[in-house]
């Protein structure tokens, strides 16, 4: 033991060793680590692994104490009392409320309701509780408009989240299609738009992490208590929310016979993509090829585009609700037949509850299960008895509802989901000790230093294994993907088996955590496609979904022949005056735009527009006099390259341009400017941002806004996260490889770390006239240093997974695009809450202020001199790029793809109507404002290749950076001149 400890402690002062000397300042004005965070981060890690017995919580650690699973636990055994307590929103305590415009008002019908009128504060009610026990809450509430996707907010009771769950309470808005589903000129259908629609709403609140059927759980004790909602996405009206006992539906009773003859005769389709109004903006019509046999309002087609479904790859998430209504003619006792496909889940079922007039009529509609089939199939609630259930309908409206609940799978992935962060947590602890490249002739004994590995690793194997079995048991059958937790369970037999071995299993410990964790991620979800539901008395047979082979034939010939005459490169078929314009997008952004050029540009249009989707071959083509009259979303150093040999038109010749180039920020369009004019109008931008794990740093007292605000900052931050074998990821260009030749991207990505350097001290890459780099400057080789240092001095990873990365909490800060936010968001849902992002490091000016600037990328609209309107050219792609055609256009494609489609437009307006919050928005706008784009010359390819040879030279052959950066810059110099020359433009 003493032994170990000895070793740990050397170790610990080596570390300590290199990170001191890692805090040499890279600015002349750097200071070196505050002493007092050392100290601090000293006893952190003395309390941490001092005893050898534990190490410190990081990362999601933190937050897994207060975990919804833990907190129902604790509470199983605590009373239920039949009791209502219900809190009007009209009562609340007008001292309580912070940063929140709170009226009592009349909303939509509602006298003296509580209007939160926008998105950020808190507001407290005080609430007495008569019985100590658990309750649930139920609300009444109207979501307002605003360009959230939902409300959400934390619920704190005497000023705290009682679990991470309740920190962020999600309620629904009321999502309709904007339109009926029409056809385009070439009749495809057209996908309608989703907008929310204000109504009044009774809800009880769900967990949305798909783990638990029933409402939420809340223990209070008796007596007077405060209910505080914090929240950056309110904007909502409160009627009242009450504290009450759920209660789950009563079994069916059948009706009788004579009830089952009050109706006969009836039968009632209800086509899944006509829903009148869903839970979520994601839930739109959806379209289906497969088989002849799915149904459609306007017919089946082989090769048309027919939206014939609801919920392909989008109704996946607990609490999702799809809402029908229908009229019946005759009161009575009718069944309900749904065919769907649940094709993700394979060995495993989806499951949904039925709601009929707003009520689950009864048990056994609380949970019906969808199997996994590669074909449509009807599914039909059925009692224990296998018979089918029969719901009384009132002649008139009825409405039937489809919610997405996780049925038993979803405790057993709850376990998984505390289980997999134990493990994690484990695995930290390791790593911490060992470090991220364990020495292989090192015994670090683990097994002491850490003394409840083993007989946990011990429990966490059994508990794997015992939930294969009741995965395995609930799908009926054995080799599902559950055998991912075997794989976990042997990697920890092992480490079991020899512990001495532990350090050597690192890597394959955490890939099994994310393989492990990815299951959980996937099973939690609950995917469903539903093409029809039938309505029908108990004397009428539900369609079938039998297929017959010359059916299936017929239909599989007509669209292998039709495949010979469809274009599915042309999205719109206009007359011949018409012009064409084409984008390289994926089909569903390409249709979205196509969609809103016919419904919002087109019918007023003097010049029609006719899309085309291409990929790649624009500059071949329009060489080749094949191109187009103009085109949306070109990036690169396209639009410069294309400008250099004068076949784009120049924008500043027309007359309003000066006015349009407002919408964006101020330095935008420099990305298509070219020998004095300009060649393009940005469509979207993409800047960098810096991304913290704040549950991680606010472990070893690192606050994001002022530790990491500046490059000083961090610096002086590295000390501690390094002792702690944490990581800072920067971004490096992405290097390709193409025929065994590497190549560099011809721009400059953005949040380049030496640009931003550069940028930030005032100098930018070239000279006024563009003809030579300012490389050769003190500013340029200060900033080069630095770069070179962070992986050098500071041993900064140069290829990582960011995105993995972060989200197991190795590497708690990342400069990334501000884009990443979208994958976190979805991808991450076990962090999220603990993390945030802000503007990227700056660097202090000599008036005290912060320099924050970086460089962004992007793509354009661009006009080709062949177009023979060019007015016309003119005014479609200011239609484009104006506010209102880029906040439907964003909207549209984040109701097709979800937040991880989030549109990242150029213009300022629209950027702050899309579905960002208050507070985020305006970290983003302080950044965009603080943007400086580097120039793309035609030798913008030389530019940034000998950058990055130049950085390799350094950082991977210990060259001087100095002396590198000059040999290089001759020649970058050299090359611009040349091409320069090429094309007639170098003035000796």
């Amino acid at each position: 033991m003493k032994d170990t400890m000895f070793r740990r402690v050397i170790a610990s002062a080596l570390a300590l060793a290199l990170c001191a000397s890692a805090s040499v300042p890279a600015f002349a004005d750097s200071e070196a680590a505050d002493d007092s965070t050392l100290g601090t981060q000293a006893t952190a890690d003395d309390s941490a692994t001092g005893d050898g017995s534990s190490a410190a919580t990081t990362g999601t650690d933190s937050i897994r104490q207060t975990s919804y699973t833990n907190y129902v636990k604790k509470y199983t055994d605590a009373a239920r009392p039949d009791q209502t307590v219900e809190v009007l929103g009209k009562d609340y305590d007008p001292a309580s409320v912070t940063d929140a415009q709170i009226t009592v008002t009349t909303v939509d019908g509602e006298n003296d309701v509580m209007q939160w009128a926008n998105q950020e504060g808190s507001v407290s009610w005080t609430v007495n509780i008569p019985e100590t026990g658990v309750y649930n809450i139920k609300m009444i509430y109207e979501a307002l408009e605003s360009n959230t996707n939902d409300v959400e907010f934390s619920l704190l009771i005497d000023g705290e989240s009682p679990y991470a769950t309740a920190s962020r309470i999600t309620l629904s808005k009321r999502w309709i299609n904007e339109s009926e589903i029409k056809q385009d000129s070439r009749q495809n259908d057209i996908r309608p738009g989703q907008i929310s629609t204000p109504c009044w709403q009774e809800t009880p609140l769900e967990d949305i992490d798909g783990l638990f059927n029933e409402p939420l759980e809340f223990y209070m004790e008796a007596g007077e208590h405060t209910i505080t909602f914090e929240s950056e996405k309110a904007e909502f009206a409160v009627k009242s929310f009450t504290f009450y006992q759920y209660e789950a539906p009563a079994a069916y009773t059948a009706p009788s016979d004579s009830d089952l003859t009050q109706a006969q005769g009836q039968k009632i389709t209800l086509e899944g993509e006509t829903a009148a109004y869903k839970s979520s903006r994601t839930l739109y019509p959806t379209a289906d090829k497969s088989s002849y046999l799915t149904s459609s309002a306007n017919g089946s087609s082989p090769t048309k585009t027919r939206y014939n479904t609801i919920g392909s790859g989008s109704w996946t998430q607990s609490t999702q609700t799809v809402t029908w209504e229908f009229n019946v003619d005759k009161a009575g006792y009718y069944k309900i037949g749904i065919r769907g496909r649940q094709d993700q889940m394979r060995g495993m079922y989806s499951n949904r509850r039925l709601y009929v007039n707003g009520e689950v009529p009864c048990l056994e509609a609380n949970q019906i299960k969808f199997y996994y089939d590669t074909d449509w199939s009807i599914t039909t609630p059925k009692s224990e008895n296998g018979d089918d259930l029969y719901f009384y309908l009132q002649a008139g409206t009825n409405t039937i509802s489809l919610e997405a609940v996780p049925g038993e799978i979803g405790e057993i992935m709850g376990d998984l989901d505390e289980l997999v962060y134990n493990i994690n947590s484990y695995y930290r602890q390791i790593r911490q000790i060992t470090g991220p490249d364990p020495d292989e002739y090192n015994n670090y004994m683990i097994d002491t230093a850490i003394p409840s590995i083993v007989p946990d690793f011990k429990e966490y194997a059994k508990t794997l294994r015992d939930k294969k079995a009741e995965i395995e048991k609930l799908s009926g059958s054995g080799g599902t993907e559950a055998e991912t937790l075997e794989k976990m369970a042997i990697v920890l037999d092992k480490c079991i088996k020899k512990p001495d071995l532990i350090p050597e299993m690192m890597s394959q410990i955490k890939d099994n955590i994310t393989s492990v964790s990815s299951f959980v991620n996937q099973y939690r979800e609950q995917p469903l496609e539903v093409d029809m539901i039938e309505v029908a008395t108990s004397d009428q047979d539900f369609t079938s979904c039998d297929k017959s082979f010359f059916g299936s034939l017929g239909f599989g010939f007509k669209g292998f022949i039709g495949s010979f005459f469809e274009d599915y490169n042309a999205l719109s078929d206009e007359d011949e005056s018409a012009m064409e314009c084409w984008v390289m997008l994926g089909r569903d952004n390409a249709e979205a735009l196509q969609q809103l050029i016919s419904s919002e540009y087109n019918p007023t249009a003097k010049t029609k527009i006719n899309l085309k989707l291409v990929q790649g071959g624009i500059v071949e083509a329009t060489f080749a006099g094949k191109g187009p009259d103009l085109a949306l979303f070109m990036g690169g150093d396209f639009p410069i390259q294309l400008a250099a040999r004068g076949v784009l038109t120049d924008l500043t010749t027309f007359s309003d341009f000066d006015e349009v180039k407002t919408r964006f920020a101020d330095d935008a369009t420099v990305l298509y400017q070219y020998n004095g004019g300009t060649y393009g109008l940005p469509c979207d931008q993409t800047f960098p941002m810096l991304f913290y794990r704040s549950d991680i740093l606010s472990e070893y007292g690192i606050d994001p806004a002022t530790d990491l605000n500046t490059w000083d900052g961090l610096l002086n931050c590295l000390p501690t996260l390094q002792r702690n074998y944490l990581e800072v990821g920067l971004i490096l260009p992405v290097m390709t490889s193409t025929g065994g030749t590497t190549q560099v991207s011809a721009i400059t990505e953005p949040g380049n770390t030496f640009a931003m350097l550069l940028l930030q001290q005032g100098l930018n890459y070239y000279n006024e006239e563009q003809t030579k780099t300012t490389f050769d400057t003190q500013e340029a080789v200060n900033a080069f240093d630095t770069w070179t240092k962070f992986y050098t001095t500071y041993s900064f990873q140069q290829t990582y997974d960011a995105f993995t990365r972060f989200r197991t909490g190795d590497m708690p800060v990342v400069i990334q695009n501000y884009t990443f936010y979208n994958q976190l968001s979805v991808a991450a849902p076990e962090i999220k809450g603990c993390w945030g992002f802000q503007p990227v490091p700056g660097t202090v000016q000599e008036d005290g202020t912060i320099n924050h600037a970086a460089n962004s990328n992007g793509s354009g609209a661009i006009i080709f001199t062949k177009a023979a309107d060019q007015e016309g050219a003119w005014d479609f792609i200011k239609w484009f790029t104006s506010t209102d055609a880029q906040v439907k256009y964003g909207n549209n494609i984040e109701s097709i793809l979800g937040t991880m489609g989030r549109y990242a437009t150029a213009n300022e307006e629209a950027l702050q109507q899309l579905s960002w919050t208050t507070s985020e928005v305006n970290l983003l706008l302080d950044q965009l404002n603080s943007q400086v784009e580097i120039p793309i010359i035609p030798a913008s390819y030389g530019v940034t290749r000998n950058v990055m040879n130049a950085f390799r030279a350094v950082v991977n052959d210990y060259d001087n950076a100095r002396d590198t950066l000059f040999w290089y810059n001759k020649d970058i110099n050299d090359e611009i001149t040349r091409k320069l020359e090429d094309l007639g433009l170098y003035d000796n």
